[in-house]
């Protein structure tokens, strides 16, 4: 179509340049060649135009236009549109924690909209885009990404974003369970046995069947062996032994009750 446009430009320039002089074709490039003017009273055609740029990733200008319908007309449909949509340029920018605000006050605002299905699992999804790669440090967005996905199965159980969510709660209680496990070794690996059997207790409780069992069964043997609390170790060990039959860790296990009954 622009190409159309450019060509019938030509045409016209090269018929009446000599009687008009250039201020004529320059007027047709800049207004038909160029593209519409957008009509700013107009919200339809204004998210039109927005909605272009966020699919054309230029985020910021998609973002001032739909602030303008915002502004322009505050009590009309596009600017509910264009509320949902600030928050899905700010996601697209990777801008979580901006993303996640924005879709809170848009779901405060709006809690019966359509789409509340939607917000909701984008809240919990921003929650999980901020969860660090490394699991020493700061997970609570891991907790919080778990709470808002919980909150979309149970208030929208038949949406067709809880696959996604179940899957997306897995893979942060493995963050979780991660950082539980390196924490615990890091009080074992330092000999502190007392705070090391809590933290290997809490992980078999909490994230039991995420991969970390066998060999937290393991060191929680070993963490009431040296704090001497020997019938809790040898539930440990019975444990250990009942859920993995094959372990590696049980001529060691086996040398620490036999050292156990020694004691007595």
């Amino acid at each position: 179509m622009k190409f159309r446009a450019l060509a019938k430009c030509e045409e016209i320039f090269t018929k009446w340049a000599r009687l008009a002089g250039l201020s004529l074709c320059a007027g047709l490039i800049l207004v038909g060649c160029a593209g519409q003017e957008v009509n700013r009273e107009d919200a339809d055609a204004l998210f039109k135009s927005a909605e272009q740029a966020f699919n054309d990733e230029h985020y910021l200008a998609a973002l001032e236009k739909y602030r303008d319908i915002k502004n322009r007309f505050p009590y009309s449909a596009r600017a509910v549109d264009s509320e949902l949509r600030i928050a899905d340029t700010y996601f697209e920018q990777e801008s979580f924690i901006e993303a996640e605000s924005a879709y809170e006050i848009f779901k405060e605002l709006h809690p019966n909209h359509p789409k509340a299905d939607y917000v909701q699992y984008r809240i919990g999804l921003s929650y999980f885009k901020q969860i660090p790669d490394d699991s020493a440090r700061d997970l609570s967005a891991a907790y919080k990404a778990i709470e808002s996905f919980n909150v979309l199965e149970q208030k929208h159980a038949s949406s067709q974003y809880v696959s996604k969510a179940k899957e997306h709660i897995l893979e942060a209680r493995k963050k979780l369970a991660e950082h539980e496990n390196y924490v615990a070794n890091f009080y074992y690996q330092r000999q502190h046995y007392l705070s090391a059997s809590y933290r290997y207790s809490a992980l078999l409780q909490d994230y039991g069947g995420l991969g970390y069992d066998e060999e937290a069964l393991y060191r929680l043997v070993q963490s009431y062996y040296h704090i001497k609390m020997y019938e809790n170790a040898e539930d440990a060990a019975k444990r250990l032994f009942n859920q993995f039959p094959s372990t590696k860790f049980k001529q060691e296990v086996d040398g620490v009750l036999v050292m156990m009954k020694k004691k007595g």
